[in-house]
């Protein structure tokens, strides 16, 4: 028999050369043997399933990066706040550079764990029959420019969410407060993530569409699109989209610590603070 199969589909091979080898000692000779001639063919073109699955598996290794390296965001600015560092930072630089250069401060530490354990995973990927990813298609976009995209669109989904986490983690003031207002971010981001796996499995439609212009959606749906679809320009325009509502998240959440946690700067706040100093030294001296 001749067999023709894909790269990727050895043991459907060596299953049909077993089935022609029964077929033909049942119907000719028990001592007869099938010699198969096996040529391995490429596809012109993936199929929507393949591509489906390749844009599924690109949003999620941005979601997964991106949930689980965000939320350091949090804990690091309540830490400060308890510390009152940020108060001496705010009264020195504008409120929002230092909310800014905090974000980027913690993108740099993610990238770094990125970049080490992304070096480990690729040995391993590496030794695994078909370099492990032997049934993914490539993308619409190219090698190249997917990863240029892939870590561009990383950074503006950790600089998303991490500017969301920084506003939630500059006004709360204890764990527990942390996890009361970080529970709703990381259910809206779960929901962001199966719009964009939707997305990714109907490219061109409505949904599609919704998903790359919502902000918090934007990266995932995107990174989708550059195995979808070979143009480039759109990606341009996205990321300047995603880059501006960055700095929007970054105002907001200077602004909401600056009306809802800096209230000492207020005269309100200094007469409250000297007359709860007065009581003190009352106290002590026994008035």
């Amino acid at each position: 028999p001749h067999i023709l199969r894909a790269a990727d589909a050895r043991r459907a091979g060596a299953y049909l050369a077993a089935l022609a080898d029964r077929a033909t000692r049942v119907a000719r000779d028990p001592a007869a043997r099938s010699v198969p001639q096996v040529e391995v063919v490429d596809r012109e073109r993936p199929s929507a399933r393949t591509r489906g699955a390749s844009a599924f598996f690109a949003v999620f290794g941005v979601f997964f990066l991106t949930l689980f390296l965000s939320g350091q965001v949090v804990g690091t600015m309540a830490e400060e706040r308890n510390n009152k560092v940020i108060e001496v930072l705010a009264a020195a630089v504008p409120l929002e550079s230092v909310f800014l250069g905090k974000l980027i401060g913690m993108f740099g530490v993610a990238a770094l764990f990125v970049a080490f354990w992304g070096v480990v995973v690729s040995q391993i990927g590496a030794l695994l029959p078909g370099g492990g990813l032997a049934g993914m298609a490539a993308p619409a976009v190219g090698a190249a420019p997917f990863a240029l995209l892939f870590v561009a669109y990383f950074a503006m989904a950790y600089l998303l969410l991490g500017s969301v986490f920084l506003g939630v983690g500059a006004q709360a003031s204890t764990m527990r407060e942390i996890q009361m207002l970080s529970l709703p971010i990381t259910v809206t981001q779960v929901g962001m993530f199966a719009l964009s796996s939707a997305a990714a499995a109907h490219p061109g439609s409505w949904m599609a569409t919704f998903a790359e212009v919502f902000p918090l959606s934007s990266p995932f749906a995107m990174v989708a699109r550059t195995v979808n679809a070979p143009e480039l320009w759109p990606h341009l325009l996205a990321l300047g989209w995603q880059a501006l509502w960055v700095g929007v998240f970054v105002m907001i959440g200077a602004r909401l610590f600056r009306r809802g946690v800096l209230q000492s700067g207020s005269p309100a706040g200094a007469w409250r603070k000297l007359f709860n100093r007065t009581e003190q030294a009352g106290d002590r001296v026994g008035y």
